[in-house]
């Protein structure tokens, strides 16, 4: 797949953050490091933050031997998209190219030291506000599908323009906005920080 294409189709799920379906953003690799099949977005390794997604579980034992070299071959280097955001993800300020990183083929630009070393923490959040300028995060502490359970770091949905936090895996399967949405704090204005939802200090980013 050539780089075009891979732009193309990170700038096509961008277009999605409006849709009426919530759904929760995935930036792995496709195909598997190992057997170059489709992966299973359930199974993955991990190595320096980042996630080596696999077709199955032997494929996952196998990733294990050698995580390094199988990230490069998962995200190889010629094939990073860099997103060019002019505003931080952390915070409505601009992005600096110093203040930059690559994250699952992905390179984001960051305001300062501080958010840049955020990154790690919550890439997918980050990314996600990178890639979308008009994105904005509610910044919900509280889970919306289960209100008594506190959100989890870089777990989230993307609905109607809204960046939603969740709890666990199975909430973004289980939201209904009918159900849901009600129980969410009020919306802040954009560019305002969009509180401690999982990202402190997380505002609407830009790109």
């Amino acid at each position: 797949m050539s780089a075009r294409i891979v732009v193309a189709l990170v700038l096509l799920l961008c277009v999605g953050v409006a849709q009426d379906k919530a759904f929760m953003p995935f930036y792995g690799n496709a195909k598997c490091p190992i057997e170059g099949k489709d992966v299973n977005r359930k199974l993955f390794a991990e190595h320096e933050a980042q996630r080596i997604h696999v077709c199955s579980k032997d494929c996952r034992k196998k990733v294990d031997a050698d995580l390094a070299a199988n990230l490069a071959k998962a995200y190889p280097a010629d094939k990073v998209v860099d997103v060019k955001n002019a505003t931080c993800p952390c915070m409505p300020k601009a992005a600096k190219a110093e203040f930059s990183t690559v994250w699952q083929g992905h390179k984001v630009q960051f305001c300062c030291k501080k958010c840049l070393g955020r990154f790690p923490k919550q890439p997918a959040r980050f990314l996600t506000m990178a890639l979308n300028k008009d994105l904005v995060a509610v910044g919900n502490t509280k889970c919306p599908v289960m209100p008594e359970e506190d959100v989890e770091a870089d777990m989230f949905i993307l609905y109607k323009g809204k960046l939603i936090d969740l709890c666990c895996d199975s909430c973004v399967d289980d939201f209904d906005a009918a159900k849901h949405m009600k129980n969410l704090p009020a919306q802040k204005a954009p560019g305002q920080p969009g509180g401690t939802g999982g990202a402190p200090g997380t505002g609407t980013g830009g790109g």
